[in-house]
């Protein structure tokens, strides 16, 4: 197994990247041509909860027995960002130590950005290849593929919130309220939610905006910036929306509930999950059931039609990440108590639990050929590997 380090610190705003070339593992790491951004449009491919949406589903079957490390890379601090693949095969994901790391699939390093405060915000990636992130010294950063920084944007509070492209390529962000973006870089609106956003926001299908607030409420908004609605919970919104395909929205509260609410805001039901509700929710294909994890060391299925509890499969710590649902029925999620696990879907069954050394507060990516990469409190990032 190959463990890699990233380079020392190199001042805020700095970069660090290899030259250019086919990577050693098949070409996962090749550089793509930076001149084609503007020819290409601003299409979402990869972001947090995997789509503008936040269904939490993966595409590719995640490790059905428990895997082996390949790699590993060791950041200064812990890594909360999760990671995100991009179209050219490049893992992305951040670190508290103010490090955002462009990845080969075998761990090794293609770039780093230092921005100098910490990351906490997971990537948005085009299929273009444009890579955009927040950071903790209160901008958003536009990056081509080769790890040069195309534009920043700032705001007037740490952008902790994940970055999501939407509709006409438009990217939203959280910060002190919520900023709609132009690929470009120029501002197309801000709305004031009377509270710091650091959730995620989500698109649904008919274009609406469905963000949470530190306000304890969930706004939806018009691509213009124009308010619709605000539904009020009893604590701070701090995980994703997942949005539906009839625009229903379903998310987790600090308050300890997950709601789902109609189009127009209107309750639909709400469900007591025990604990604290801090990441988002995974959605099922046929939609019939929602997943979320609570900080009382719990990961449920809840039925998204009633509202009720399916099943309730407990961990030895607190969840703070956002299960993921992989193709081959398995969900898979971090906890606290140092383990990743892999649950059948169906019946809340451990499928297999795996030791990562240091407690788990960012989501999992799955890879095509039951591949996965992780970060982990200790500052490391893990790749897996479904043992052959």
């Amino acid at each position: 197994m190959a463990t890699l380090g990233a380079c020392g610190p190199r001042g805020q705003g700095s970069k660090s990247a290899e030259p250019k070339g086919g990577a050693a593992d098949g070409g996962v790491g090749a550089d793509m041509d930076p001149s084609s951004d503007d020819d290409v449009p601003n299409v979402p491919f990869a972001m947090f909860g995997g789509g503008p949406r936040h269904l939490n589903r993966a595409q590719v079957e995640g490790p059905a027995a428990e895997p082996e490390s390949t790699a590993r890379f060791i950041t200064g601090a812990r890594v909360f960002s999760s990671p995100v693949v991009g179209p050219d095969g490049s893992v992305y994901v951040g670190s508290s130590d103010g490090t955002f790391n462009a990845l080969r699939r075998n761990g090794s390093l293609r770039w780093s950005y230092v921005c100098g405060k910490p990351i906490f915000s997971t990537a948005a990636v085009s299929l273009s290849g444009t890579v955009y992130v927040g950071c903790d010294d209160r901008t958003l950063i536009a990056f081509t593929t080769d790890g040069t920084v195309r534009w920043t944007y700032s705001m007037k509070q740490d952008v902790d919130s994940s970055p999501v492209i939407g509709k006409n390529g438009v990217v939203y962000v959280g910060g002190d309220g919520l900023h709609a973006v132009s690929s470009s870089g120029t501002r197309l609106f801000k709305a004031h939610l009377n509270g710091h956003v650091n959730a995620s926001p989500a698109v649904r299908p008919d274009g609406v905006v469905v963000v949470g607030s530190h306000d304890r409420r969930v706004y939806a908004m018009e691509p213009n910036g124009t308010t619709l609605w605000a539904f009020g919970t009893g604590g701070r919104v701090e995980g994703s929306v997942a949005a539906l395909d009839d625009n229903n929205v379903v998310f987790g509260s600090k308050d300890g509930f997950m709601y789902r609410l109609a189009p127009k805001g209107g309750l639909r039901w709400k469900f007591d999950a025990g604990g604290a509700l801090l990441g988002g929710v995974a959605v099922s294909t046929d939609e019939k059931t929602v997943y979320v994890a609570s900080m009382s060391g719990s990961v449920f299925a809840v039925d998204a039609v009633k509202g009720v509890e399916l099943w309730k499969s407990p961990t030895g710590g607190a969840v703070r990440g956002t299960p993921v649902l992989g193709t081959g029925g398995r969900l898979y999620v971090g906890s606290r108590d140092h383990h990743l696990y892999a649950m059948d879907a169906k019946t809340g069954e451990v499928v297999w639990r795996k030791d990562m050394g240091a407690q788990i507060d960012s989501s999992p990516a799955l890879a095509s050929g039951k591949k996965m990469v992780v970060g982990t409190d200790d500052g490391t990032v893990h790749f897996l590997s479904e043992k052959q």
